[in-house]
Parts: C-alpha cells; sequence; structure tokens
C-alpha cells in the first residue's frame, strides 16, 4: 500500500507526479524527487525554486534536502544560487559522498561537477519576484515538503523552499536542517515542517514528530501534540511564536497535520484514489487568537 503527502495547496501537481511513480511500482525517494522537480520548475510559486522569493541583495538563494528512511542517509544544500533544482544537488550529495550538508558555493562547485544542469540567474527570478523585492512586500516563507511510502515499505522525505522573502544573505531556515524540517524512518514514519524556520528548529518538530509514532502515537495525535507543545515552549520563554505547521504520515501510510494559525492545506494521496485530496486543516492552538486552543480538531487519517 502506497502514500503520498505533500504540504501547501500548490503541491497538488506534486502529489500527482509522486502518485504516477508509486503506482507503476516506483521507490519513494523517486516520487517525492520527481514530484518536487515539478514546483521548483514553476515560475508561478513564489516560495520554491524558479519565481521564489529573493533575500535582501534581490538574490535567488535556495535550500533542499533528502532523507533515505531505509539508510537514515540525507542529503542537504543550503543558500544555492544558479540551480533551478536544488533537490538534485541534495540528492547527488546524499548519493555520492559521506557529507549531510553543502553551503552557498561549495554546494554550487559540487553540483558542476556532478553535471547537474545550471541556470541564468535572469533566467530564475521572476519580474513578480523583482517587483516584491523592490517594494519589500510580504512576509513569505513557506516550504514545499513531500513524504512518500512505496509498495515495499520504503519511505522518503524531501523539501525546497527560496527561504523568507527578504531574508539577510546566508539565512538558513528549517527546511534544509534534519529533525527541524524534515524526518523520516522506514518502519515508523516520516515527518516534514513549513512556516518560520527559526520557531520549527527552536522546537526540533519533525524528530519529535516521528519519536512519538515510533512510541505509538497515531499520525494525528503526534503532529497536534508537537505543534503545542513548540507553540507553548516558545510562548513560556517569552517568545511570539509565528507560523508552525508539519505534516506526517506513519509506516501505514496513514497521515495527518497540525499548524497553530489559519489557512494552511496539505494534499493527500493514497493507492486506490482517482485524485490527490487537497485537506484545510483548522489550527490546534491559534497564534493570532491570543494562543487559544481548539478543542476536538484532528488530523485526517485513511
Amino acid at each position: 500500500m502506497w502514500s503520498f503527502v505533500s504540504t501547501w495547496p500548490f503541491s497538488r501537481q506534486t502529489a500527482e507526479i509522486g502518485a504516477e511513480v508509486l503506482k507503476n511500482g516506483g521507490k519513494a525517494m523517486d516520487a517525492v524527487i520527481e514530484g518536487i522537480h515539478r514546483v521548483e520548475s514553476d515560475p508561478n510559486v513564489d516560495c520554491v525554486g524558479k519565481g521564489g522569493f529573493l533575500n535582501e541583495k534581490g538574490e535567488l538563494a535556495l535550500d533542499a534536502a533528502v532523507m533515505d528512511g531505509d539508510t537514515l542517509k540525507t542529503g542537504a544544500v543550503c543558500a544555492v544560487r544558479g540551480f533551478e533544482n536544488p533537490v538534485d544537488i541534495a540528492r547527488a550529495l546524499m548519493d555520492n559522498t559521506r557529507h549531510s550538508i553543502l553551503v552557498g558555493t561549495g554546494a554550487e562547485e559540487f553540483a558542476r561537477k556532478m553535471g547537474i544542469p545550471e541556470s541564468a540567474m535572469e533566467d530564475l527570478i521572476t519580474e513578480t519576484a523583482r517587483e516584491n523585492w523592490r517594494q519589500a512586500a510580504g512576509i513569505g516563507h513557506d516550504t514545499i515538503g513531500a513524504i512518500a511510502l512505496d509498495e515495499n515499505g520504503s519511505m522518503a522525505v524531501a523539501t525546497s523552499t527560496s527561504g523568507a522573502n527578504m531574508k539577510l544573505c546566508g539565512r538558513v531556515g528549517d527546511s534544509p536542517i534534519i529533525g527541524s524540517g524534515f524526518y523520516v524512518e522506514s518502519g515508523v514514519g516520516g515527518a516534514c515542517a513549513t512556516g518560520w524556520g527559526e520557531d520549527i528548529m527552536r522546537t526540533c518538530c519533525s524528530y519529535r514528530c516521528v519519536s512519538l509514532m515510533a512510541d505509538g502515537m497515531s499520525p494525528a495525535e503526534a503532529v497536534a501534540k508537537v505543534v503545542r507543545t513548540a507553540h507553548e515552549t516558545i510562548v513560556r520563554h517569552g517568545g511570539r511564536p509565528d507560523c508552525i505547521a508539519l505534516v506526517c504520515m506513519n509506516a501505514k501510510g496513514e497521515c495527518a497535520a497540525a499548524c497553530n494559525h489559519r489557512e494552511f492545506s496539505y494534499v493527500y494521496v493514497w493507492e486506490g484514489m482517482n485524485a490527490p485530496l487537497v485537506i484545510e486543516k483548522e489550527p490546534v492552538i491559534d497564534k493570532d487568537a491570543g494562543d487559544k486552543f481548539i478543542d476536538g480538531v484532528v488530523g485526517y487519517e485513511r
């Protein structure tokens, strides 16, 4: 029984491609990579790859990561410029080296050695992204994250993002950081996060979610507990939490999500479905309503 989940409604195209890979007996890692490719190359998605948010200098600097649930090997790249598909660099790093993270020019040089196609910066930056930068418009910070379970029981996760709009040069959020932005272990489950990376990193959301599933919690119980605890912990230490959202899947392919803000949706598809579901989530605790708990809110489970 295969299953696939990804963050945000724009990832429906990711889930469709991932589902096709899995339906044809493909591997979980290929499903998440091929699915994320589509979003990285879509200029209409303003937070990932081509057309993504720019940093304070008007540069497009991308982060991405992958993790193989069978081996626990990871590959991640940060602040990469001039490459449309940073997730390919992350996978090449995982597959061809003993390293886990490369940054900046080091990641770019490695990509060239691996023969990964380069792109001119002017071809990756859209006029919309440039205009948002000129006007310093908005504080976007979304991530495409995807988790797959294949017919052999193997699991994989991948993430990709342009990071926060107008971020400082060199800033890295949670998306390429193992345990914070992503984690997966075949036979247990996987999780990936989206939102304000600094708050997600402070509370190591993804690893904690997988750990709770390993202890016997359902995906819905685990993800709700992680988001609530992360939010409360930041408040308890004098902070004001920004957006935190998490999706997770267990080794049965059951999936759930939780968030601390309105207007978060995710995409879920499993074997036997005709098309992916786009599921809108109510927050388990609402950062914009006085940190109010919302009783009875659970994740979706097949």
